[in-house]
């Protein structure tokens, strides 16, 4: 037990010290800036007073996510240190909630494999890290939301394990944290909110239905979402934004979005998905009963994705021609004749092919990995086939309650993105809390000892180089190149500074070159975006901002 504390503590340390750091190195841009200010007013917050009228302002004005505006307009107030020591926190809240949904167990410090897992899961899989839960307007709507949603749905978790009077939770002290939680998790970001309400009555209604009782707690925390539901939807400023979104899409725009991001989501969760389809094909071999034939040969296609990888690291390291290659052909072949050359246009397609090489060497290292794994598994495509063949899913689900509990997770994942049917955009971002649900199905099923006795130590072992390099790969780089987005933001404030200082109000800036790197574990926009540059212009009494082509 003491050493499992002590690995949990470490464990939590390192976690939380790394996102420390990537919040430190985040500089403030974009909406922060607008939201520095009473909202619409051009004055900066000073009070606590000042950041109430900003909410009720913004409530009004522009849309119904008051407590996670409230939260950030909090921390911009009370200064940058705050808000990056309590943005850790809430990261780090977030990787134990993982844990314990995945566990249905509230010692999570029992598991810190699983723990560790968690995060290096999340870091991988959450849609924009840098986007949503690192820079400040982003992870105030959708990590601070995802917090206390999990954080309420925990005791439903619960109550649906145990029979409703073991789960401790009938005492009546409960009903009022219950309730406030509630609002909290349905006054968040409008398809988890949707999801907080649905799963928490219908939670309550198993449990009624089952038990012919029901906790005051289970009741009053179902009226309380659904009242933070109401005033989330209910606010005048989603009218107003919606009728200047949303104008003009009808339904297969709407539909169209799904495909673009529920696609983006599992681009993201390859590496949690591919964890949870090995997982399923052990299941089907352990009810099969049978034998696990000799790791198979490396075939031709692990060759190839190897070479390929070679590859792409060498360009990476040697100036990334190969990215320039398909950069160059594309503008050429595809935009040049059609007619898509504007400076701009092309600035903003370099800068996606400059992280071209980052992204394919990830997707290639995460195949070849998962080829390696199948390989010691034995899980050729003949096995897998018998399997299947012998192993209707319906047997899986009724032997092994954890494959049935990952996939309700999974089921619950897709329907909180369908909620999304009903928002004139769909960006890849806001599958957030989804993704953390695929995270907790993965989880879940790592923690059944069936399946960890299936995957063997050789498989074991690769799992875990896989995901610390993969979290190397992309922490390091993330670092660094936040670091470097820091050092040339302090630059401009700096610059900012000294020029109206002599009562100069047209600034200019060289182009800060590589942002949104890292497979978007750094996020950073250039000062020449009109959210940024109108923001800044207002927040520091500028009149013009020039970056330089």
């Amino acid at each position: 037990m003491r050493e499992d504390l002590l690995r949990t503590g470490l464990i939590a340390g390192a976690v939380f010290l790394f996102i420390l750091a990537l919040n430190h190195f985040m500089p403030i841009h974009r909406d922060d800036y607008d939201y520095a200010m009473v909202w619409k007013t051009g004055a900066h917050l000073a009070s606590l007073s000042d950041v109430a009228a900003s909410g009720v302002q913004h409530y009004l004005l522009h849309g119904g996510r008051t407590v996670t505006v409230f939260c950030l307009q909090l921390f911009l107030w009370l200064g940058k240190t705050a808000f990056d020591v309590a943005n850790a926190l809430m990261f780090l809240a977030l990787v134990v909630l993982v844990t314990v949904h995945a566990r249905r167990a509230l010692d999570f410090w029992k598991a810190p494999q699983l723990l560790a897992v968690s995060a290096l899961l999340l870091w991988l899989a959450l849609p924009h890290f840098g986007e949503v839960a690192v820079w400040k307007s982003g992870s105030t709507v959708y990590l601070w939301s995802a917090v206390p949603a999990f954080l309420f749905l925990l005791p439903y978790n619960l109550a649906l394990k145990k029979a409703a009077a073991e789960t401790g939770m009938r005492h009546i002290w409960a009903a009022p944290p219950m309730f406030l939680l509630g609002i909290l998790g349905g006054w968040s970001i409008e398809n988890l909110a949707v999801t907080v309400v649905a799963v928490a009555f219908g939670a309550s209604l198993y449990v009624w239905r089952r038990h012919g009782a029901l906790p005051a707690w289970m009741i009053v925390g179902v009226l309380g979402a659904l009242l933070g539901l109401i005033g989330l939807v209910a606010a005048p400023g989603n009218y107003v934004r919606y009728n200047a979104q949303g104008t003009g899409k009808g339904i297969l725009s709407h539909i169209g979005n799904q495909f673009a991001g529920q696609g983006e989501m599992v681009l993201y969760c390859l590496p949690v998905l591919l964890l949870i389809l090995t997982a399923w094909r052990l299941y089907r071999r352990i009810e099969a009963h049978m034998d696990i034939p000799p790791a198979g040969r490396t075939g031709a296609g692990t060759v190839a994705l190897a070479t390929v990888l070679a590859l792409l690291v060498l360009s990476y390291f040697t100036g990334g021609w190969v990215a320039g290659t398909i950069r160059d052909v594309i503008i050429g072949g595809v935009l040049a004749p059609l007619g898509q050359t504007k400076p701009k246009a092309i600035h903003l397609f370099t800068n996606l092919m400059n992280g071209f090489e980052e992204m394919a060497i990830y997707w290639f290292a995460v195949l070849l990995f998962y080829a390696r794994i199948k390989r010691q598994l034995g899980l050729t495509a003949s096995a897998v086939r018998a399997a299947a063949e012998g192993v209707p899913m319906s047997a899986v689900l009724r032997r092994h309650p954890a494959a049935r509990y990952a996939a309700f997770l999974m089921g619950l994942a897709v329907c909180n993105n369908l909620v999304m049917l009903a928002a004139p955009t769909f960006p890849g971002r806001a599958t957030f809390s989804s993704s953390a649900m695929l995270v907790a199905a993965a989880l879940a099923l790592l923690g059944d000892s069936a399946i960890m006795t299936a995957l063997g130590t050789a498989a074991r072992h690769t799992l875990c180089a896989a995901v610390l390099l993969l979290f190397a790969y992309t922490g390091t780089a993330a670092l660094l190149i936040t670091q470097e987005m820091h050092a040339a933001d302090a630059v401009r404030i700096a610059q900012i500074e000294e020029a109206r200082a002599r009562g100069e109000t047209v600034i200019h800036f060289p182009r800060i070159e590589r942002t949104n790197r890292a497979l978007r574990h750094v996020y950073y926009e250039d000062w020449d975006n009109n959210v940024t540059k109108e923001g800044a212009m207002e927040y520091f009494g500028l009149t013009d901002v020039v970056v330089e082509k």
